[in-house]
């Protein structure tokens, strides 16, 4: 059996709240990227980003309503 002492499992749990910002910063920044490329090629209009953007976010927030009740 291993034991830890209380700073070491801070440094842990430091380490991975910062892996996981990371990553997740590289997933929205990615996405957000992918729909700038959409919006200037499709030559959307205020209203049509404005909407593209919306229906992502509720894609995403359903996305997680479903992580979640499967958890």
């Amino acid at each position: 059996m291993n034991t830890f002492t209380v700073g070491q499992l801070e440094n842990a749990l430091n380490i991975t709240r910062f892996d996981t910002k990371k990553g997740l910063c590289d997933v929205f920044t990615t996405k957000l990227e992918r729909l700038a490329a959409h919006i200037r090629a499709g030559k959307l209009n205020c209203f049509e980003a404005a909407e593209l953007l919306e229906n992502e976010a509720e894609a995403m927030r359903n996305q997680h309503y479903e992580d979640m009740s499967n958890a």
